[in-house]
């Protein structure tokens, strides 16, 4: 990767980093995060456009919410670069795809902050209501944010999700990220 600075994305090595930043500077971060991942996917390869898509999304999920203790389900695994940069990754990304490397995709044995393994099933609101359900049994103050894409709304699963969580009495936030 080429020797670039990113003062302020090198202050965040987790969510709780994230959160002590004032909210105008998350605009220099979301600057700083965009630029790191297009000098990493530069380098190792992988999916560019979905993950700059993500950057400002990423951003307010982890500044908005208590991650890990909120869980964030990904329907679409490879637009998590982001979340993995600022979720303790960001100097494992040159490894990122690699063998013995991170991941292109969210898994649960790499990160606390992964809370559902993905790839492209269209499961994310399934498993978040899921997660909420379970919370709510528990007693736990805790919610599931599901973030799914426009393409993964085509799968009868995301729509047998969405009435299951229409009446379901749970903690459940859907995010449709139409891009």
């Amino acid at each position: 990767m080429p020797n670039q600075s990113y003062p302020l994305l090198e202050t965040v090595n987790d969510p709780t980093d994230l959160r002590k930043l004032q909210r105008p500077q998350l605009h220099d971060l979301a600057g700083e995060l965009r630029q790191f991942l297009l000098n990493s996917v530069a380098t190792t390869g992988g999916h560019l456009s979905s993950n700059l898509g993500t950057v400002e999304l990423t951003v307010a999920l982890h500044y908005v919410f208590n991650t890990p203790n909120d869980r964030l389900v990904w329907d679409v695994g490879h637009q998590t670069y982001p979340h993995k940069i600022l979720t303790g990754r960001r100097t494992r990304m040159p490894s990122l795809r690699q063998l013995g490397g991170l991941s292109g995709f969210p898994q649960r044995a790499e990160s606390e902050f992964d809370t559902f393994g993905t790839a492209h099933s269209s499961t994310s609101i399934s498993a978040a209501l899921g997660m909420a359900l379970a919370s709510k049994i528990k007693g736990e103050e805790r919610r599931a944010i599901a973030i799914i894409g426009d393409g993964a709304m085509t799968a009868g699963m995301a729509f047998e999700a969405l009435n299951n969580g229409g009446v379901a009495d749970c903690d459940l936030l859907v995010i449709l990220n139409d891009n």
